[in-house]
Protein backbone atom coordinates (compact mmCIF):
# COMPACT_ATOMS: atom_id res chain seq x y z
CA UNK A 1 0.00 0.00 0.00
CA UNK A 2 1.23 3.47 -0.89
CA UNK A 3 1.77 5.13 2.51
CA UNK A 4 1.45 8.59 0.97
CA UNK A 5 -2.21 7.97 0.09
CA UNK A 6 -5.08 8.58 2.51
CA UNK A 7 -8.83 7.98 2.37
CA UNK A 8 -10.57 10.43 0.09
CA UNK A 9 -13.07 11.40 2.80
CA UNK A 10 -10.25 12.20 5.22
CA UNK A 11 -8.48 14.33 2.65
CA UNK A 12 -11.70 16.25 1.92
CA UNK A 13 -12.04 17.09 5.63
CA UNK A 14 -8.37 18.16 5.79
CA UNK A 15 -8.97 20.51 2.85
CA UNK A 16 -11.99 22.02 4.61
CA UNK A 17 -14.38 20.99 1.84
CA UNK A 18 -16.92 19.48 4.24
CA UNK A 19 -17.41 17.48 7.43
CA UNK A 20 -16.59 13.76 7.62
CA UNK A 21 -20.29 12.83 7.49
CA UNK A 22 -20.86 15.10 4.51
CA UNK A 23 -17.76 13.70 2.79
CA UNK A 24 -19.15 10.15 2.68
CA UNK A 25 -22.51 11.45 1.43
CA UNK A 26 -20.84 13.53 -1.30
CA UNK A 27 -18.80 10.55 -2.47
CA UNK A 28 -21.83 8.23 -2.61
CA UNK A 29 -23.84 10.81 -4.53
CA UNK A 30 -21.13 11.28 -7.18
CA UNK A 31 -20.34 14.88 -6.24
CA UNK A 32 -16.59 14.41 -5.79
CA UNK A 33 -14.03 14.62 -8.58
CA UNK A 34 -10.38 13.62 -8.27
CA UNK A 35 -8.23 15.06 -11.04
CA UNK A 36 -11.42 15.77 -12.99
CA UNK A 37 -12.90 12.26 -12.73
CA UNK A 38 -15.87 11.39 -10.52
CA UNK A 39 -15.01 9.03 -7.67
CA UNK A 40 -18.07 7.44 -6.04
CA UNK A 41 -16.41 4.63 -4.08
CA UNK A 42 -16.27 4.86 -0.30
CA UNK A 43 -12.79 3.96 0.89
CA UNK A 44 -11.06 5.31 -2.23
CA UNK A 45 -7.58 6.64 -1.50
CA UNK A 46 -5.81 9.66 -2.94
CA UNK A 47 -2.28 11.01 -3.00
CA UNK A 48 -1.18 14.46 -1.80
CA UNK A 49 -0.64 15.67 -5.36
CA UNK A 50 -4.16 14.88 -6.58
CA UNK A 51 -6.69 17.68 -7.09
CA UNK A 52 -10.07 17.25 -5.38
CA UNK A 53 -13.17 19.28 -6.24
CA UNK A 54 -16.73 19.22 -4.95
CA UNK A 55 -19.60 19.66 -7.42
CA UNK A 56 -22.23 20.67 -4.88
CA UNK A 57 -23.76 20.02 -1.49
CA UNK A 58 -25.10 16.53 -0.70
CA UNK A 59 -28.84 16.05 -0.53
CA UNK A 60 -30.38 15.01 2.75
CA UNK A 61 -30.55 11.25 3.19
CA UNK A 62 -33.62 9.48 4.52
CA UNK A 63 -33.09 7.36 7.57
CA UNK A 64 -32.05 3.82 6.73
CA UNK A 65 -33.21 1.12 6.28
CA UNK A 66 -35.00 1.69 2.98
CA UNK A 67 -37.82 -0.23 1.29
CA UNK A 68 -38.44 -0.22 -2.45
CA UNK A 69 -41.23 -1.34 -4.79
CA UNK A 70 -40.19 -2.85 -8.13
CA UNK A 71 -42.20 -3.88 -11.18
CA UNK A 72 -40.23 -6.92 -12.26
CA UNK A 73 -40.55 -7.43 -16.04
CA UNK A 74 -41.73 -10.71 -17.52
CA UNK A 75 -38.95 -13.04 -18.69
CA UNK A 76 -36.42 -11.27 -16.42
CA UNK A 77 -33.91 -13.75 -15.02
CA UNK A 78 -31.76 -11.34 -13.01
CA UNK A 79 -32.31 -11.18 -9.23
CA UNK A 80 -34.68 -8.30 -8.39
CA UNK A 81 -32.00 -6.35 -6.49
CA UNK A 82 -29.90 -6.13 -9.66
CA UNK A 83 -32.67 -4.19 -11.38
CA UNK A 84 -32.36 -1.32 -8.91
CA UNK A 85 -30.40 1.74 -9.96
CA UNK A 86 -30.72 5.44 -10.69
CA UNK A 87 -31.56 4.90 -14.37
CA UNK A 88 -34.51 2.58 -13.65
CA UNK A 89 -36.04 4.70 -10.89
CA UNK A 90 -39.59 5.71 -11.72
CA UNK A 91 -39.96 9.38 -12.70
CA UNK A 92 -43.14 9.34 -10.61
CA UNK A 93 -41.22 8.51 -7.42
CA UNK A 94 -42.25 11.28 -4.98
CA UNK A 95 -39.67 10.31 -2.38
CA UNK A 96 -36.85 12.75 -1.62
CA UNK A 97 -34.54 9.84 -0.87
CA UNK A 98 -31.23 9.98 -2.75
CA UNK A 99 -30.24 6.76 -4.53
CA UNK A 100 -27.21 5.07 -3.00
CA UNK A 101 -25.55 1.90 -4.25
CA UNK A 102 -25.74 0.42 -0.73
CA UNK A 103 -29.53 0.32 -1.07
CA UNK A 104 -28.97 -2.86 -3.12
CA UNK A 105 -27.44 -4.60 -0.12
CA UNK A 106 -29.00 -6.83 2.55
CA UNK A 107 -32.44 -6.94 0.91
CA UNK A 108 -35.29 -9.30 1.65
CA UNK A 109 -37.66 -9.78 -1.31
CA UNK A 110 -41.41 -10.55 -1.39
CA UNK A 111 -43.98 -10.85 -4.14
CA UNK A 112 -42.96 -11.73 -7.70
CA UNK A 113 -39.84 -13.67 -6.74
CA UNK A 114 -40.53 -17.15 -8.19
CA UNK A 115 -39.13 -18.12 -11.58
CA UNK A 116 -42.38 -17.67 -13.53
CA UNK A 117 -43.45 -14.53 -11.66
CA UNK A 118 -43.31 -10.90 -12.67
CA UNK A 119 -44.94 -7.74 -11.38
CA UNK A 120 -44.74 -6.30 -7.88
CA UNK A 121 -41.70 -7.04 -5.74
CA UNK A 122 -41.04 -5.46 -2.34
CA UNK A 123 -37.36 -5.22 -1.43
CA UNK A 124 -36.53 -4.10 2.08
CA UNK A 125 -33.58 -3.60 4.40
CA UNK A 126 -35.96 -3.22 7.34
CA UNK A 127 -35.46 -6.29 9.53
CA UNK A 128 -38.89 -5.85 11.12
CA UNK A 129 -40.87 -5.74 7.87
CA UNK A 130 -40.32 -9.31 6.53
CA UNK A 131 -42.35 -10.90 9.32
CA UNK A 132 -45.28 -8.61 8.53
CA UNK A 133 -44.96 -9.11 4.75
CA UNK A 134 -44.90 -12.87 5.21
CA UNK A 135 -48.39 -12.61 6.73
CA UNK A 136 -49.85 -10.24 4.11
CA UNK A 137 -52.33 -11.25 1.43
CA UNK A 138 -50.74 -11.16 -2.01
CA UNK A 139 -52.75 -10.99 -5.22
CA UNK A 140 -51.60 -12.64 -8.46
CA UNK A 141 -53.00 -12.87 -11.98
CA UNK A 142 -52.20 -16.34 -13.28
CA UNK A 143 -51.72 -16.75 -17.01
CA UNK A 144 -52.87 -20.25 -17.99
CA UNK A 145 -53.20 -22.19 -21.23
CA UNK A 146 -56.93 -22.69 -20.65
CA UNK A 147 -58.96 -21.70 -17.60
CA UNK A 148 -61.72 -24.04 -16.38
CA UNK A 149 -65.30 -22.79 -16.44
CA UNK A 150 -66.37 -21.01 -13.24
CA UNK A 151 -68.32 -23.93 -11.72
CA UNK A 152 -65.66 -26.45 -12.64
CA UNK A 153 -62.98 -24.19 -11.18
CA UNK A 154 -64.90 -23.98 -7.91
CA UNK A 155 -64.93 -27.80 -7.65
CA UNK A 156 -61.23 -28.09 -8.41
CA UNK A 157 -60.31 -25.41 -5.86
CA UNK A 158 -62.30 -27.28 -3.19
CA UNK A 159 -60.34 -30.44 -4.00
CA UNK A 160 -56.89 -28.87 -3.54
CA UNK A 161 -54.83 -30.37 -0.73
CA UNK A 162 -51.58 -28.93 0.55
CA UNK A 163 -49.73 -31.17 2.96
CA UNK A 164 -52.88 -33.26 3.17
CA UNK A 165 -54.98 -30.28 4.25
CA UNK A 166 -57.56 -28.22 2.32
CA UNK A 167 -56.40 -24.93 0.81
CA UNK A 168 -56.88 -22.13 3.35
CA UNK A 169 -56.75 -18.33 3.13
CA UNK A 170 -56.74 -18.44 -0.66
CA UNK A 171 -59.34 -17.15 -3.13
CA UNK A 172 -59.20 -18.22 -6.77
CA UNK A 173 -61.54 -16.90 -9.47
CA UNK A 174 -61.79 -16.98 -13.24
CA UNK A 175 -60.96 -13.72 -15.05
CA UNK A 176 -60.95 -14.91 -18.66
CA UNK A 177 -60.27 -17.98 -20.81
CA UNK A 178 -56.56 -17.56 -20.12
CA UNK A 179 -56.38 -15.87 -16.73
CA UNK A 180 -57.17 -16.70 -13.11
CA UNK A 181 -57.02 -14.41 -10.09
CA UNK A 182 -55.40 -15.81 -6.95
CA UNK A 183 -55.34 -13.95 -3.63
CA UNK A 184 -53.34 -15.87 -1.04
CA UNK A 185 -51.81 -15.20 2.35
CA UNK A 186 -48.09 -15.82 2.91
CA UNK A 187 -47.39 -17.75 -0.33
CA UNK A 188 -44.35 -19.97 0.01
CA UNK A 189 -41.93 -20.64 -2.85
CA UNK A 190 -43.48 -22.91 -5.45
CA UNK A 191 -47.04 -22.56 -4.12
CA UNK A 192 -48.49 -21.13 -7.33
CA UNK A 193 -46.97 -23.96 -9.36
CA UNK A 194 -48.51 -26.49 -6.97
CA UNK A 195 -51.91 -24.79 -7.14
CA UNK A 196 -51.77 -24.82 -10.93
CA UNK A 197 -50.84 -28.49 -10.97
CA UNK A 198 -53.72 -29.46 -8.70
CA UNK A 199 -56.14 -27.31 -10.69
CA UNK A 200 -55.09 -29.17 -13.80
CA UNK A 201 -54.02 -26.03 -15.66
CA UNK A 202 -50.76 -25.20 -17.35
CA UNK A 203 -49.29 -22.14 -15.65
CA UNK A 204 -47.52 -19.88 -18.14
CA UNK A 205 -46.77 -17.04 -15.77
CA UNK A 206 -47.94 -15.12 -12.71
CA UNK A 207 -48.15 -11.37 -12.22
CA UNK A 208 -48.17 -10.01 -8.68
CA UNK A 209 -50.40 -6.92 -8.59
CA UNK A 210 -50.84 -6.33 -4.85
CA UNK A 211 -49.11 -7.00 -1.53
CA UNK A 212 -51.25 -6.15 1.48
CA UNK A 213 -52.78 -2.73 0.85
CA UNK A 214 -50.23 -1.61 -1.74
CA UNK A 215 -50.92 -2.25 -5.43
CA UNK A 216 -48.62 -2.16 -8.44
CA UNK A 217 -50.44 0.90 -9.73
CA UNK A 218 -48.78 2.87 -12.51
CA UNK A 219 -45.27 1.57 -11.87
CA UNK A 220 -43.95 0.48 -15.27
CA UNK A 221 -42.11 -2.80 -15.95
CA UNK A 222 -38.44 -2.48 -15.03
CA UNK A 223 -39.04 0.61 -12.88
CA UNK A 224 -38.93 0.96 -9.09
CA UNK A 225 -39.62 3.54 -6.41
CA UNK A 226 -39.03 4.08 -2.70
CA UNK A 227 -41.77 3.31 -0.20
CA UNK A 228 -43.24 6.54 1.12
CA UNK A 229 -43.16 7.10 4.92
CA UNK A 230 -46.98 7.21 5.09
CA UNK A 231 -47.53 3.98 3.11
CA UNK A 232 -48.47 0.82 4.97
CA UNK A 233 -48.85 -2.76 3.87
Amino acid sequence: MDETKVRLSKRMVELGLCSRREADACIEQGLVKVDGAVVATLGARVGPEQHITLAGQPQALATLPVTMLLNRPADEDAPPAQLLGPDSRSPQDASEQVWLARHRQHLAAFGAVDELCHGLVVLTQDKKLPRHLAECEMEFLLQVERAPAAEELKKRVAAIRLGGKPLRQCKISRQSDHQLRCAVYAPRAGLLDEIGRQLGVRLRGARCIRIGRLALGSLQPGQWRYLQPFERF
